[in-house]
């Protein structure tokens, strides 16, 4: 019977790996002591049975569930004490019938029935009813993006605050963690970014990095029930976000799950695009729809968004304007330009603002962002000699970002108060707006200040225009608690911008500004938000990126972007460990020298998840690499010796489309490829879906033999790490001793049988494919699950 059981067993691994995913009380603490009605459950164990013993006391002590627990017996009650179990059943199940006896009620009279009915089926739609969804574990991936300025083809200068704008800063890659956050049963996913921007963040990744994995964690720890996530409170970001989060984090302080107390501004900013997106999720509607949905104010919204254009230091010939020639289809006609100000001459940042006030020959507006650049006489300065140079410009002028040097007392205090008092004298002096941006972040940070005393201070302040919002700096709930408090008390703009996010984290701003803007009230100002830093990503953590949600006239499609996102999982992010000029290097890079015998050879290693996979296997081949090459080459004969390819298509421009089925779980991707000559092969990198990329070579030995080298990168989906996690198998082991090796020796068995047939050697030639197919059988027999057939 055991052999029965264990050969049963190891057909079913997807599934029972799917059940435990889902079930498994050591994966999913379900907060039953919380949801179940205590009259209605009964908890029963063993005395012995130490881990469900005292949780049942636990239970009975937190919510009056009634606990039964069996003296002498352990956790197979069932087969333990059978008898005593029946008892307690009955005896609870008798308890039960008889609290369900009704007491006669009056009669009820028609219109009143009717009226009760009425109001139980018609819920207003400013009072949604209450979802819940419980949040259980929390899984992240790195990524790596190359940023590149669009007029020198390198990295952009002078990005953040403080020391970090100065042009000698320059920003060449972009870093940070996507995360995912799901619900205990496995239906609802949340994704959220974690991407500290130095000189504008107080963390870097890596201290960001090491509370990420504490609370992943603490999440997957017996002793933490997660609460409740409330969907509809959340999502109208009132405060209940931050508050849930911050109760989080206590309880799993009080259980000594982490070494901290306080989350790091990305950190938090990222649990709260995760929750946002898994109560949208767990809703079964796009976040942005959600988010309008849950708001208590019922205005018109429209599905686009209207962006800035970004124009960096001494950036001046970013714009086709400046010269006489047509601009570029493909070139995005913003209708507001952001130039970046106070890091050369005042007179070169004005001839820069001067150049910027049109586009496409189509009059645009404008605005600078000094980042806090100049002293007050400076300011002054920049502000007279536009006008001077071209009055027009500061008729188009929107407004300038913090245009004065932090001001600070005698002590080397800073006050919100002294600042605004000091830009208010400013803007009295040259009649220019300013915006607040890196006061806002300061005022929050300080301890003793809040909402309240930015609004009494901005009530006198009649030259600020707008305020400069960074939900992945400032957290999504207060910075929607400032833009209320813009259009509503202040009556002026909600500006919401981001600190180089890559497509995941410019969604998530993306979606809150829209709904800024249509809480805007009526004739309030709106101005274009600062989202176009796409344009110089050099990838992107989206797929499609979010690029392609811009049209030419700057305006992002947040609708479409919404349901393109909507239960978005970390497998369907792309992930960019590498840069691309990465990538090429290691696909153009020389073969290493292996030994020279007639044995598979390889060498591999995996990242830090287990699930990016590198591998270098060699493979002596008994005919001329000619030969294997040209055989190796015609993809669509692939299958005949890797029997896991399904299929392998030619499309058009270079694409191959290529379908595998790895224990009844099957994939499919498109690739790109090219053959090489020198040595010969071929390399190839996947465009979509799995994960891939690498190189075969041919070296010739002599005129009839060479030596196969593969050299591949893949990413494992998660489903398939899980498969082989439960099975005791580990993917790397796999891909290299299994897929890789029983491959390339089917290979070189299917062309010496090809070969044996062409020259008329039948036998060899039925020999060799009896050989491939047995090896063949073997394989299929360790791929196959009789019980699961799942299609992704």
């Amino acid at each position: 019977m055991v052999q029965r059981r264990a050969a049963s067993l190891s057909r079913r691994a997807l599934d029972i790996c799917h059940m435990l995913h889902v079930c498994s009380t050591g994966r999913n603490i379900y907060p039953y002591s919380n949801i179940l009605n205590p009259k209605e459950t009964v908890f029963i164990a063993g005395e012995l049975d130490v881990k469900y013993s005292t949780l049942g006391k636990e239970w009975k002590k937190k919510s009056g569930i009634a606990y039964h627990e069996i003296k002498g017996a352990g956790h197979a009650l069932l087969t333990e004490e059978p008898v005593v179990v029946a008892n307690i059943i009955s005896q609870v199940l008798t308890q039960h019938e008889k609290e369900q006896v009704m007491p006669p009620v009056s009669p009820v009279s028609t219109e009143l029935k009717e009226a009760v009915t009425k109001a139980s089926y018609e819920v207003s739609p400013s009072i949604p009813s209450a979802t819940h969804v419980t949040p259980s574990t929390l899984d992240f991936e790195e990524f790596q993006i190359e940023l590149i300025d669009n007029r020198t083809g390198s990295g952009v200068k002078g990005i953040g605050w403080g020391n970090q704008r100065n042009l000698d800063n320059v920003l060449n890659v972009r870093k940070g963690l996507i995360i995912s956050l799901s619900s205990n049963d496995g239906f609802f996913v949340g994704l959220g970014e974690v991407s500290p921007l130095s000189g504008v963040h107080s963390e870097s990744l890596d201290e960001a990095k090491v509370q990420i994995k504490e609370i992943q964690r603490a999440f997957a720890s017996p002793n933490f029930i997660s609460r409740d996530i409330q969907c509809e409170r959340v999502l109208s970001i009132d405060g209940s976000m931050s508050r849930y989060i911050e109760d989080m984090i206590s309880d799993m302080k009080k259980q000594n799950l982490l070494s901290f107390s306080v989350l790091v501004e990305s950190v938090s900013a990222g649990l709260e695009m995760a929750i946002l997106s898994l109560a949208s999720h767990k809703l079964r509607s796009p976040l942005p729809q959600s988010l309008f949905l849950s708001s208590k104010t019922r205005s018109n919204v429209t599905p686009f968004l209207p962006l800035n254009g970004l124009i960096t230091p001494k950036d001046s010939n970013f714009y086709p304007v400046i010269t006489e020639s047509k601009p570029d289809p493909s070139d995005i006609s913003y209708s507001s330009i952001k130039v970046k100000v106070g890091h050369v001459s005042i007179h070169d940042d004005v001839i820069t603002l001067i150049h910027a006030k049109s586009n496409s020959n189509e009059v645009v507006r404008i605005r600078a962002d000094a980042n806090r650049a100049w002293r007050e006489t400076d300011a002054i300065n920049f502000a007279q000699l536009v006008k001077k140079k071209d009055s027009s410009t500061v008729e188009r002028l929107e407004f300038i970002e913090e245009p004065l040097q932090k001001i600070c007392d005698s002590g080397g205090r800073w006050s919100f108060q002294d600042q605004v008092g000091a830009l208010e004298r400013w803007h009295h002096s040259t009649g220019i707006k300013y915006a607040l941006d890196e006061s806002l972040a300061d005022v929050i940070r300080l301890a003793d200040e809040s909402s309240f005393s930015i609004k009494e201070t901005m009530r006198q302040a009649k030259g600020c225009a707008a305020f400069v919002l960074k939900p992945s700096l400032l957290g999504f709930d207060r910075s929607m608690e400032l833009a209320r408090l813009a259009h509503d008390d202040l009556r002026i703009g909600a500006v919401f911008t981001s600190t180089f996010d890559s497509g995941v984290g410019l969604a998530f701003t993306a979606f809150v500004a829209s709904l800024s803007d249509s809480l805007c009230r009526q004739g309030g100002p709106k101005f274009p938000h600062g989202l176009s830093t796409f344009s110089m990503m050099g990838g992107d953590t989206l797929t499609p990126p979010f690029a392609s949600f811009v049209n030419n006239d700057g305006l992002l499609n947040v609708a479409s972007l919404g349901r393109s996102m909507n239960g978005l999982g970390l497998d369907e992010i792309r992930d960019y460990t590498y840069t691309k000029s990465d990538i090429q290097t290691n696909i153009r890079e020389a073969a290493v020298t292996y030994d020279r015998d007639d044995q598979f050879q390889s060498t591999s290693s995996t990242s830090d998840t287990g699930r990016e996979i590198n591998i270098q296997v060699s493979l002596p081949l008994p005919f001329s690499d000619e030969v294997a090459c040209a055989r190796f080459t015609d993809l669509p004969q692939q299958p005949r010796w890797s029997p896991w390819l399904k299929s392998v298509a030619y499309l058009e421009k270079g694409l191959t489309e290529w379908t595998l089925n790895v224990r009844g779980v099957e994939f499919r991707w498109k690739a790109i490829s090219k053959l090489l000559d020198s040595p010969k092969g071929i390399m190839w990198e996947s465009t979509s879906g799995l994960k891939n990329q690498g190189r075969v070579e041919f070296l010739k030995v002599s005129d009839d033999s060479c030596l196969m080298t593969v050299k591949m990168s893949i990413v494992a989906p998660r489903i398939i790490s899980l498969v082989f996690k439960t099975t005791g198998e580990f993917v790397k082991d796999f891909v290299e001793s299994k897929l890789l090796k029983w491959s390339l020796e089917s290979f070189r068995d299917v062309v010496k049988a090809d070969l044996a047939l062409e020259r008329g050697d039948a036998e060899l030639g039925d020999a060799l494919f009896g050989a491939v197919e047995g090896r063949s059988n073997a394989i299929e027999a360790t791929l196959s699950y009789q019980h699961f057939d799942q299609r992704t």
